[in-house]
């Protein structure tokens, strides 16, 4: 065999090899897609190829040709639009079904591992809009009762019957309250809506807290819709309740610009030690309604009813 063909052989063996090499890893590769994307992935991008080839065909091919690609890059992208909402609803469902599981076990640690917790000192803002929406704040100091506590809970929501469709549209951060400085950081927070419209919020603390230490954090959500019913004229309580109770509260409604407003105690003078409550301007010019009240005695209901004048 001469020295040319010998060389002309070996260059047949190394495209071989090459373009076996590049059939296994481009397998290798779709294996990978249809593992890790499923069906529905495969088949939304078999419809985004077909979309894309009656794009072309309706740009360059015969007037027959375009029609049939037209209506063959409407279903595509039709079917393709199913998909991606079909897609998103089942992993909508996957997040909810881990949430839930992720707070029954921790109710469960809660219960038989004695991870128990009191707050000690509760402060919250909630500013209403003209439309409804409100903005709460909530700055609260929680003391653990166990040896260590790796987590806390809590909840807020509106008081009346408000409807599921605003839950995708509700936001809820929650960090540390910054001293000197120091502090304001974000928590992990994993989140439930329970019945009536209320948001249960489990705090994922950064490392244990130990016992009679104090966690001080700040919560702020952004609740569409919560004062509706309000801001249309209907009177509503703003109540707490806790269990135990804190040693200080501090409850401020501040009110839709422009409006005064009416308010009664609710369940102050059986559920506090002593308590009051002021009307003021604040320095947008807008009116605040704020409780003040010491030593909330354990599971009293205890707040504010206003009405708008």
């Amino acid at each position: 065999m001469t020295l040319g063909a010998n060389i002309r052989r070996k260059r047949r063996k190394r495209l071989k090899t090459g373009q076996s090499t590049m059939l296994g890893s481009t397998v290798e590769a779709l294996q990978s897609y249809v593992l890790n994307a499923g069906v529905i992935g495969v088949v939304e991008g078999l419809l985004g190829i077909l979309a894309f080839g009656g794009i072309l065909s309706a740009l360059l091919g015969r007037t027959s040709i375009r029609a049939a690609a037209i209506v063959a890059v409407i279903v595509a992208v039709l079917g393709l639009f199913a998909l991606l909402a079909a897609n998103k609803l089942e992993w909508r469902r996957r997040t909810e079904l881990d949430r839930r599981l992720l707070l029954r076990y921790c109710n469960l640690l809660h219960e038989r591992c004695n991870f128990t917790w009191r707050v000690t000192d509760w402060r919250q803002v909630v500013t209403i809009e003209a439309n409804g929406d409100t903005h709460d704040k909530i700055t609260f100091t929680a003391v653990p009762d166990c040896d260590a506590l790796d987590f806390l809970t809590f909840w807020e929501g509106p008081n009346w019957d408000w409807p599921a469709r605003y839950q995708r549209k509700t936001q809820v951060h929650v960090r540390s309250v910054e001293l000197e400085g120091e502090g304001g950081t974000r928590f992990d927070a994993t989140t439930c809506w329970l019945s009536r419209g209320r948001l249960k919020v489990l705090v994922h603390l950064s490392e244990p807290a130990l016992r009679d230490t104090e966690i001080s954090l700040v919560a702020e959500f952004s609740f569409p819709a919560k004062c509706q019913p309000f801001v249309q004229g209907a009177p509503e309580e703003f109540v707490k309740r806790f269990s135990p109770g804190p040693e200080h509260l501090e409850y401020t409604v501040v009110l839709p610009p422009g409006c005064s407003g009416y308010w009664d105690g609710v369940g102050l003078k059986s559920g506090t030690e002593r308590y009051s409550i002021q009307r003021r301007t604040n320095t947008s010019g807008r009116e605040e309604i704020s409780l003040i009240a010491d030593r909330v005695r354990n599971g009293a209901r205890v707040g504010m009813k206003l009405d708008i004048k």
